[in-house]
């Protein structure tokens, strides 16, 4: 049943969105990073960038770590710090004017397009319901709140290995041994990174919210098309929805790559000992944003099973008819056989059997798969020209062409 545009479904479809929502939101909206139903994301990126980086930097340089003896010790050369709050959180606040609306429309497209039968509206409208709960719950906030700010003195190089590595975040105990934290490196801990950590883990929050969203939406008897040109029974649209997630997985490859980049040009490390993070950071991001969308494999398994059994009988059948009537027998009088329908509707019938054979298994395809791929690739790729001269790259690249 195909809505008809601006008149909706379900009863409760205006709550199915993710972001400018929330205790969170609303609290930055008492801070003054948003107004109401109309968050300025530039304004966001402001204010956060004056309430971290900036405070560091002046830290910095009162206590003399703005360029320090070495490159470790330098606040101003930690490519790291850079690209943490000069792209990385740009890019969080980014997300939430893109991913969200599209994830929106894309929940709704299961109503709008059909997708789920009339008798199973009541679950669709609980399924959002249960989505709005967990995007309002406080206590969600307040374990995110938690796991930021002891995120931010945990997971650090400090905590994992026990010696201090931090640099310019920093000094030498004045009884000669020892450190402690610098004026720059306390704001680092206490504001600065559990404000990165926080919108980080508010998208994971956000990320499981919509898994248990779908994995709601697909125990229903969806009426899938498995003819339909998108390969995927009409679900191709999840696939281009969480395309848009290439945004956050471009931020976390950049803000990873610049800690590597810092090692490898002031600490002489080798491109080949990342190898391995690298590779596991371009497999964790596939099944992170596309892991979700594998739930829909059993009903599109079955959907396509089906439909090829279906199809195939048709066609035999068909066919049998055709032979019968053409080739078998000179065929109707008054019906010449070039220009007659029969063969159009053969040939139109073999396309669907082909587009039911060729459906996919899951909603999305090699192209959604190499742009997450892409975007956690291209901040690798200023790496190689650390370590390699341009022209030897032009060369490798010459020759895998041809």
């Amino acid at each position: 049943m195909m809505a008809e545009r601006g008149n909706p479904v379900v009863s409760n479809e205006s709550e199915l969105y993710l972001t400018g929502a929330g205790p969170l939101f609303r609290w930055m909206q008492r801070f003054g990073g948003a107004r109401k139903w109309q968050p300025t994301v530039r304004r966001r990126i402001i204010i956060s960038l004056l309430i971290t980086w900036f405070p560091m930097c002046l830290f910095a340089f009162l206590q003399g770590h703005a360029l320090g003896p070495t490159p470790r010790g330098s606040f101003l050369l930690d490519f790291a710090t850079y690209v943490r709050f000069f792209v990385g959180l740009p890019l969080l606040f980014i997300a939430e004017a893109l991913i969200g609306q599209r994830l929106t429309r894309a929940g709704l497209k299961f109503v709008h397009d059909g997708l789920v039968r009339e008798e199973d509206y009541p679950a669709f409208e609980q399924a959002i319901a249960r989505l709005a709960r967990r995007r309002e719950s406080i206590w969600a906030a307040l374990v995110l709140v938690a796991l930021a700010v002891v995120g931010a003195w945990k997971f650090t190089a400090e905590a994992a290995t026990g010696v201090n590595l931090a640099g310019w975040q920093s000094v030498i105990r004045p009884e000669g041994y020892g450190f402690r934290f610098s004026l720059a490196g306390l704001w680092n801990h206490l504001v600065a990174l559990p404000v990165v950590l926080l919108l980080l883990y508010r998208w994971l929050w956000r990320i499981l919210i919509w898994t248990f969203f779908l994995r709601d939406v697909a125990r229903m008897n969806l009426e899938l098309e498995p003819a339909h040109a998108d390969r995927a029974g009409g679900l191709g649209f999840l696939g281009v929805a969480h395309q848009s997630f290439g945004i956050l997985v471009f931020g976390v490859s950049s803000v990873i790559c610049a800690g590597i980049a810092f090692q490898i040009v002031y600490e002489g490390a080798s491109l080949e000992k990342f190898q391995v993070p690298l590779v596991g950071l371009l497999v964790v991001m596939e099944i992170l944003f596309l892991g979700p969308l594998l739930m829909f494999s059993p009903v599109m398994v079955r959907a396509r099973r089906a439909a090829l059994m279906t199809y195939s009988t048709l066609e035999v059948r068909y066919k049998r008819d055709f032979q019968r009537k053409w080739i078998e027998s000179p065929g109707p009088k008054n019906e010449p056989l070039l220009g007659s329908p029969d063969i159009q509707s053969m040939a139109d019938l073999g396309n669907t059997f082909r587009f039911i054979s060729e459906m996919r298994i899951a909603p999305f395809g090699n192209r959604t798969m190499i742009g997450l791929a892409l975007a956690t690739a291209l901040p690798v790729l200023p790496l190689f020209l650390l370590v390699m001269p341009i022209r030897e790259i032009i060369n490798l690249l010459v020759k895998a062409a041809f």
